[in-house]
């Protein structure tokens, strides 16, 4: 039978996500994020089964909105919007489509939605509907649907929405509720469109958003165990803490049901329990220093941070320089091993990281020759002759008399004439001659008079 699900999350940079990776990852596509220059490259997936950019009615058919279909401008116009550390980039609705519908009915009834919630906030709705991947849950037909958290102008993000007003800032536009009533709305309506294309299908399976207490069913719901847990989980294949302890309070509640009254007193507690655990480490983390996301920091900042650790390494390189040699050279020998281990998979992932990474190098090489050019230009005139002769005489003036042109002329007119040492014999002094006449026959061109003509020394008899 068809199953109801439906959860929000906020894409926010204070927590380190980015609204350019979210949107490679679900729409399986190669976004490279302009403020951090980090490339992410999620076009080998193959279980997207439909994916579109929807506008709100109006604004669809204009084509001063064609900026919003390429994915790359409109979330990196979102990141850019974004100007605070912990700024929230988008919001994500995760829902589970019914298996019972066709291919192309999965998708009607996804886009539909997404246009409803388009029009109500005036924002785009990036909207990927995922299949069921090899080895996995084959009723798992679920899509994504990222928000923008602004409204969508032809000039740009406007406002914010709605959506994203917390209780005063709903008061002063108007707006009537909370927020919690605006997402309990959202998640009706879901139900809603789903329930009404399974009628359309033919189809008797109905979805339901309320609680099962609502409902009015006695029976214990199916623990829900988080995303993180369920694939440590999955991945290991054994049993976490985490996992462990989920299910026990689930046990613990199936037990109380059996004694009136008991269940109640059960959950109260385990709710306290929990209460005072989060109390805590709450605590604990605000003891700590205080660690901004990697991801909320800028290129710059970034790069201040690289700065900073390559300081504090060649700090501690110089205290035990012998040491630090001795790891580079294992780490050099440990990857001349790699290397000749697998040459093709080297020159393979060389390849792939180029290819990923061709605009950043690409814009690092046009800053390199910017940046040439720029000193290129910036260097002084060439000097004079005139300047030249002033600063010589400047340099006269401020340091001892050497020797004239006069003296130096005939101190190298000297130097030139062969010297003989004062015990030098007649044989020494012969051959240093022929020496510096077979010196002067090797440099000398071919029809020059005093070329010696004869056998090669290196390759004749």
């Amino acid at each position: 039978m068809a199953t109801y699900f439906l959860r929000t999350k906020h894409i926010s940079r204070g927590k380190g996500a980015r609204a350019t990776r979210a949107a490679a990852y679900r729409a399986g596509e190669r976004i490279r994020d302009e403020r951090t220059s980090e490339v992410y490259d999620c076009s080998d997936r193959r279980d997207v089964a439909y994916k579109e950019v929807v506008l709100p009615a109006d604004l669809a058919v204009r084509l001063d909105m064609a900026w919003t279909q390429d994915r790359s401008v409109l979330w990196n116009a979102a990141e850019h919007a974004g100007l605070r550390r912990n700024s929230r980039l988008a919001r994500e609705l995760l829902i589970l489509v019914p298996q019972e519908l066709s291919p192309a009915q999965r998708a009607d009834l996804v886009r539909n939605f997404a246009g409803e919630l388009a029009d109500k906030y005036r924002c785009a709705v990036d909207v990927c509907l995922h299949q069921p991947r090899p080895g996995a849950d084959a009723r798992n037909h679920h899509a994504h649907l990222l928000m923008t958290t602004r409204e969508v102008t032809p000039d740009g993000f406007g406002r914010r929405t709605d959506l994203e007003h917390n209780g005063q800032e709903r008061r002063r536009v108007g707006l009537s509720g909370s927020s919690l009533d605006e997402y309990l709305r959202i998640r009706e309506r879901w139900a809603e469109v789903t329930n009404e294309s399974l009628r359309q299908a033919g189809l008797t399976a109905r979805v339901d958003h309320r609680s099962l207490e609502r409902q009015g069913i006695d029976r214990e719901p199916v623990p829900s165990i988080p995303e993180r847990v369920f694939y440590a989980e999955r991945k290991r294949g054994v049993p976490s803490a985490a996992g462990d302890a989920i299910r026990a309070r689930h046990r613990e509640r199936m037990e109380a049901r059996r004694v009136p009254g008991e269940r109640a007193r059960v959950v109260d507690r385990q709710k306290a329990e929990l209460r005072d655990r989060a109390s805590k480490e709450l605590k604990e983390r605000e003891a700590q220093p205080k660690r901004i996301p990697w991801g909320a920091l800028s290129r710059e900042e970034r790069n201040a941070h690289r700065r900073a650790r390559y300081e504090e390494r060649r700090v501690v390189e110089r205290k035990d320089p012998v040491r630090e040699a001795q790891r580079r050279e294992s780490s050099r020998l440990a990857e001349r091993a790699r290397r000749q281990a697998n040459p093709e998979a080297v020159r393979k992932e060389k390849r792939q990281w180029r290819r990923a990474n061709a605009d950043e190098v690409n814009r690092k090489q046009r800053e390199y020759r910017a940046a040439r050019r720029a000193a290129a230009l910036a260097q002084p005139a060439p000097v004079t002759a005139a300047q030249s002769a002033r600063n010589w005489k400047m340099y006269r003036n401020h340091q001892a008399v050497g020797r004239t042109a006069e003296q130096a002329a005939r101190a190298w007119l000297e130097f030139g004439k062969p010297h003989t040492a004062p015990n030098a014999s007649p044989a020494a002094t012969s051959q240093k001659a022929r020496t510096a006449t077979d010196r002067t026959s090797d440099a000398a061109p071919a029809n020059h008079p005093n070329r010696i003509t004869g056998p090669d020394h290196d390759f004749g008899p």
